[in-house]
């Protein structure tokens, strides 16, 4: 797979400027079609922080859609990683990665989900070493990838 990292910030330079909902509007209907395994999950906003967090540590698959509603009703996920799987496939086509409300890496071997990620943020840089998946280069997680906080390793199912 290979990867970008977003950093862009607010203009005050404060914030970074976009959220897990940003991009995954930009998957369109394959994010919304795709099963997502969630884990280490950081965020706020209420109750849908809260069933986010508890999807996370459930560890199984999540359709898309409810996964776009969550990401759309919370204030900020801070951490976590999010591989996107297609319907009985074993391997992630996506994987984005919330990094310490500081950026997001997303990954895929689908060409034309990292044109839209380099056409909406012209800033997105390619993520260092691309020939490696972020599972050798963050260790574990869902299918291998680490969890931000802790690096537990996550089952996969």
């Amino acid at each position: 797979m290979r990867g970008l990292t977003i950093t862009e910030s607010t203009p005050d330079g404060r914030f970074l400027s976009t959220d897990l909902i940003d991009i995954l509007r930009l998957l369109g209907s394959h994010g919304v079609n795709a099963e997502w395994e969630i884990a280490g999950v950081e965020c706020v906003g209420a109750a849908a922080a809260d069933e986010l967090h508890r999807l996370g540590e459930a560890r199984g698959r999540v359709p898309g859609g409810t996964l776009l509603k969550l990401a759309a009703e919370v204030t900020q996920v801070i951490d976590g990683v999010f591989a996107g799987y297609r319907s009985g496939e074993t391997h992630p086509w996506v994987v984005i990665r919330a990094v310490d409300s500081s950026a997001y890496d997303v990954e895929s071997d689908d060409e034309a989900v990292l044109a839209r990620i380099r056409q909406h943020f012209p800033n997105a840089a390619e993520l260092p070493g691309d020939e490696q998946p972020l599972a050798t280069k963050r260790g574990p997680g869902p299918r291998g990838l680490k969890t931000p906080q802790s690096g537990r390793r996550t089952s996969a199912r």
